[in-house]
């Protein structure tokens, strides 16, 4: 009798921990009776229009898309700023090899065999030239596209308002129509541009950038932060809207370095996009770009926002309107419309422009983050260890088998907690928060209902915390490979 309850109580604790694990990361559902439902069903719209058909940088069809992009912003009574772009062969190439860190030359060494063969191309500069999109002359034409949107100069402004960035890419791949990456980002940053088009009370400057290009190694963004030196100044924080799947939520995985003070501006926000100090340490080790890089290698600060799931539909002929998640594209537009409401009306500055510290930061119930510095971080993991080894030196010392054994299960956890905050603090609430609460519950007298519900709930917390990670390293790393097998 006894076993069966165990179990049971077993089967309850994964059952309940492994749902609220999931739910963390569930995007919320659209809400008709929203004040933003309007602009929901004109982002919807547009990206259905301007998501018809592949548009990669050079195209007509870019050509076409961004004619409608522009015709919606003037539409708002702005004018946008168009910046040409040119890249030559030989420039594009450099752009291209420099994701495999090899110089021009070493890649074709690797590579002229099968170029040459299936291909009939006998240049490197040629070969990534055609595959840009540039025209016949093997030059790549883009434009990118900047919005203005700056605070009114009044006696009442005691110190400069915040600058914020929003980016995302207008180009798509030539094999999809591009409705995830990344035409939600667009028109969610177009219904963001139309919230605070008519707002004459701003606190700060709100730029836009919609960059052309970036599937071709970012050259739009690169242009960009090229051209305007000053911005590296003048910018509090690029945010970039990007998508890698069709679905699930919007999740912040890559920061600039010291970014307790740009995530809890986030939260302050009321933006809830879920994020992740584990996937931002594990994405900067990672040799991947986004537009963002372009900016943070230049010391930007910045955040980097993508939904991941739906992978399946990345880069593909099925990237279409029809395969992007309403919830998804919801979630989008609420922390686009949440991070440029507080940047414009409530944000003051001067905490992000003072020096900031590392972060700890993980998703705690839906919509809610838990954030700590890395000092806070190193403290929690030396207070569970610290009670950790207080319960298992006794009974390892004690001698006996159960004792022993009992000591060691705790003191094991401990050792893996201490490396962690050592070598990826990043990581070590994983470690941190279960063995405190595995500690606390140890001291407790064994059979009593404070242990058992104390085990349970100790049992749930760790799996709200770790099912979000085993499904994010799921959807990011592990079903890439096995589609691309």
């Amino acid at each position: 009798m006894k076993t069966i309850k165990t179990a049971a109580l077993v089967l309850i604790t994964l059952a309940i921990g492994i749902v609220l694990g999931l739910w963390q990361i569930t995007p919320p559902p659209v809400d008709e009776a929203s004040p933003a439902y309007p602009a929901y069903r004109r982002m919807m719209e547009n990206i259905q229009r301007l998501a018809r058909e592949p548009h990669p940088a050079g195209s007509e069809a870019i050509a076409r898309v961004r004619a409608e992009i522009i015709a919606e912003i003037e539409g708002m009574g702005l004018t946008p700023i168009l910046e040409d772009a040119v890249y030559t062969p030989s420039q594009i190439a450099d752009a291209r090899v420099r994701r495999y860190n090899m110089t021009k030359d070493e890649w074709w060494a690797q590579n002229h065999d099968w170029v040459e063969e299936y291909n009939g191309i006998h240049s490197v500069d040629d070969w990534f030239a055609m595959i840009s999109g540039a025209d016949s002359d093997g030059v790549l034409r883009l434009q990118n596209i900047l919005v203005k949107l700056e605070a009114r100069e009044t006696p009442s402004r005691a110190e400069p308002g915040p600058a914020v960035l929003f980016v995302s890419h207008y180009d798509s791949v030539s094999a999809g129509p591009g409705a995830g990456d990344n035409m939600l980002s667009v028109c969610a940053m177009l219904e963001t541009i139309r919230a605070q088009a008519q707002n004459n009370a701003l606190r700060g400057d709100l730029y836009f950038l919609f960059a052309d290009g970036e599937e071709d190694f970012m050259l739009g963004s690169l242009a960009f932060v090229r051209a305007h030196p000053e911005f590296k100044e003048k910018m509090d924080v690029v945010i970039n809207l990007d998508t890698r799947g069709s679905r699930g939520a919007l999740l912040l995985y890559e920061t600039s370095p010291k970014a307790y003070a740009l995530v809890k501006a986030v939260r302050s926000a009321g933006a809830r996009p879920a994020g992740f100090s584990l996937a931002a340490a594990v994405y900067a080790r990672m040799n991947n770009y986004t537009d963002l890089s372009m900016f943070l290698n230049r010391g930007y600060r910045g955040l980097n926002l993508a939904a991941m799931e739906g992978v399946e539909n990345y880069h593909r002929a099925t990237d279409t309107y029809a395969n992007l998640h309403p919830a998804t594209a919801w979630h989008y537009l609420q922390t686009s419309l949440a991070l440029a409401e507080y940047a414009a009306n409530h944000y003051s500055p001067a905490s992000l422009r003072e020096p900031s510290s590392g972060a700890v930061y993980f998703p705690f119930l839906p919509g809610r983050t838990v954030l700590m510095s890395d000092r806070a971080a190193y403290a929690l993991c030396a207070l569970a260890c610290v009670l950790a080894l207080a319960y298992a030196g006794p009974r390892i010392k004690r001698g006996g088998l159960r004792p022993f054994f009992s000591g060691v299960l705790m003191g094991l956890p401990a050792l893996l907690c201490a490396g962690c905050a050592i070598f990826f603090v990043e990581a070590s609430y994983l470690f941190s928060i279960p063995l405190l609460l595995m500690a606390v519950t140890a001291f407790l007298k064994k059979g009593t209902i404070a242990r058992i519900t104390a085990r349970m709930a100790s049992g749930v917390v760790t799996l709200m915390l770790w099912v979000p990670v085993l499904y994010l390293l799921w959807v990011a790393m592990v079903q890439p490979m096995l589609i691309s097998a």
